[in-house]
């Protein structure tokens, strides 16, 4: 859900960049890059949380109950054995996989409201 709302903000955001013509449209591959743009960025955004979940859930599975760490030691473990890079391991497949489906997503939108609304 955040993730979502992150790439709406962007979006809207970057949809007022078009001064020279005053059009409150940006077309169709500006359109595209902004929501790729968007996707983009609240994969970088919120791909460290979702690593930390998924580690979480991984040790469910895998280890006994008094074994298990909780969110903050997990995120403390990534650091100490990772650094940084740690939470972004595994992101260019992701990225990959957002920037066409926001993008498509934004753009279809965009048309359908068109469509909609005229």
């Amino acid at each position: 859900l955040t993730e979502y709302a992150l790439e709406d903000e962007l979006f809207y955001n970057l949809r007022k960049v078009d001064i020279d013509t005053g059009e409150s449209k940006l077309g169709f591959l500006l359109t595209l890059g902004c929501g790729a743009a968007s996707g983009t960025l609240s994969t970088l955004v919120t791909f460290p949380f979702d690593t930390v979940r998924r580690r979480m859930q991984i040790q469910g599975q895998h280890f006994r109950p008094e074994e298990r760490v909780t969110g903050i030691n997990m995120i403390r473990s990534l650091l100490k054995t990772d650094g940084i890079k740690g939470f972004y391991r595994g992101i260019t497949p992701e990225v990959l996989k957002v920037v066409p489906m926001v993008g498509t997503m934004f753009t279809v939108y965009e048309m359908l409201k068109e469509e909609l609304l005229s």
